[in-house]
């Protein structure tokens, strides 16, 4: 049994008000000898033993009256494994802090981001807490992750723990949080749990009020007490959220369009938004929207110049908002110094070959600057299996029989790789 109010066991003490009055009772007359006296003490001697018993019962009875008040007063509980104490002060509670760790509560309002908010709100929880007691935290995300479960709590150890955590790239999974917090708290065995839902309530997260959803967590207040503790904080937010090539080739000295959609996720319009193209972390172009509509989304056209060869890192990058981890979108461009051409002819002739209509189009633009950038080798199709694809950016099949399903899996690897892949029908191509 333990109390809810155990301080109130002092009022105790007063159990010993009855017992003074007894004591002064008895102290309060005065004795005065008279002639009829002598015919009284007879009478008073019977009786005397019976009147100090109901006296002593009179003041036992108030005793008992005193500590039942009390014990009302300090609300007893019976424990939940039946155990029986009465040792004041021994109520603990087991804490649950569930911490949203989700993309966005990387929020900022310029000073700090939601988690760090959130932190600070748990410090003030776990200031009320007695050291010893049980503490547990599970990282909410996609996937929840329990970090301490029943943890001895010491404030300094606990605290360091908590900053230590970080923001996780992933979507908040609220359906399956009232089922992980119901497995710790059957693993906490403590005389009560309290649980700490501490996030930024997204719309999109939490508007679901599914009725399996509701009845989880209806499940899980019957185990514990939930407490929803809200994080607030700036909602602003543009993003990246594509970005692509859309037309030119990877070669030096030439220049590629790209494409970035800017997704708009305010509930009001955002307005000059600012794009930069960079190129190894260096400006290249800058695109400015006037408008996009809340919950909407704009494209604009980047362009690219290649001055140099090699892997290059083009990134499409919006200005500072509320959350700065969608900022940004990459792209690794493989920029080549020449476009090597392998061009297989369906003739078994390599004599033909050379000679054919395909490489006689290819050569026929092969001037002195065209040299610089393009390269081109023919071959007849049976010399085909024997080389080497990977050396070439792109493939030319021109009137070719039907491949093996071998050679059909190595083009689609090769084309996956990023390399061009073209193939005209003739009349030599067999139609399975």
């Amino acid at each position: 049994m333990t109390f809810m109010n155990p301080w109130l066991l002092l009022g105790g003490l007063a159990v010993a008000l009855p017992v003074i009055a007894h004591m002064l009772n008895n102290f309060r007359f005065k004795e005065t000898n008279w002639g009829a006296m002598q015919f009284l003490n007879r009478s008073v001697r019977v009786r005397s033993s019976e009147l100090r018993l109901r006296d002593v019962l009179l003041m036992l009875l108030r005793c008992l009256a005193i500590l039942l008040l009390i014990l009302a007063f300090s609300k007893p509980e019976v424990s939940k494994n039946g155990s029986l104490s009465f040792i004041p002060g021994e109520y603990r509670a087991g804490v649950i802090i569930a911490l949203d760790v989700s993309y966005s509560m990387q929020h900022s309002d310029g000073a700090r981001t939601r988690l760090e908010q959130a932190i600070e709100k748990i410090e003030a929880i776990t200031s009320q807490m007695q050291t010893g007691d049980p503490i547990s935290l599970l990282l909410l995300a996609d996937e929840h992750r329990i970090v301490v479960h029943n943890m001895i709590y010491e404030p300094k150890a606990f605290s360091q723990l908590l900053r230590e955590q970080k923001i996780r790239p992933e979507g908040l999974n609220v359906d399956t949080i009232a089922k992980r917090l119901n497995e710790l708290c059957e693993g906490t065995d403590t005389e009560q749990v309290e649980v700490y839902i501490v996030t930024d309530l997204q719309e999109k997260d939490w508007d679901n009020s599914s009725v399996w959803r509701r009845n989880a967590f209806k499940e899980l207040s019957e185990q514990a007490t939930v407490f929803m503790v809200p994080v607030d904080g700036e909602q602003e937010n543009v993003a990246v959220t594509n970005f692509e090539l859309v037309s030119g080739v990877l070669r030096k000295n030439t220049t590629a369009r790209y494409r970035a959609t800017i997704h708009n996720y305010n509930k009001t319009v955002a307005t000059n938004v600012k794009i930069r193209c960079m190129v190894n972390n260096i400006a290249v172009d800058s695109k400015v929207i006037k408008s996009i509509q809340g919950n909407s989304s704009a494209t604009v056209s980047l362009f690219v110049p290649f001055n140099n060869s090699g892997a290059l890192r083009i990134s499409a990058v919006v200005d500072k908002d509320g959350l700065e981890l969608d900022n940004k979108r990459h792209i690794v461009a493989m920029v080549r110094e020449k476009v090597s051409v392998l061009s297989v002819e369906g003739s078994s002739d390599n004599a033909s070959a050379s000679t054919s209509f395909l490489s006689k189009a290819l050569h026929a633009n092969e001037s002195d600057n065209a040299k610089k950038d393009l390269t081109i080798r023919s071959i007849s199709w049976v010399a085909f299996p024997t080389v080497n694809i990977d050396d070439y950016d792109v493939v030319i099949l021109s009137d070719v029989p039907t491949i093996t399903d071998a050679l059909s899996t190595k083009l689609s690897t090769y084309v996956k790789a990023g390399n061009g892949l073209i193939w005209f029908a003739g009349k030599n191509v067999k139609l399975p």
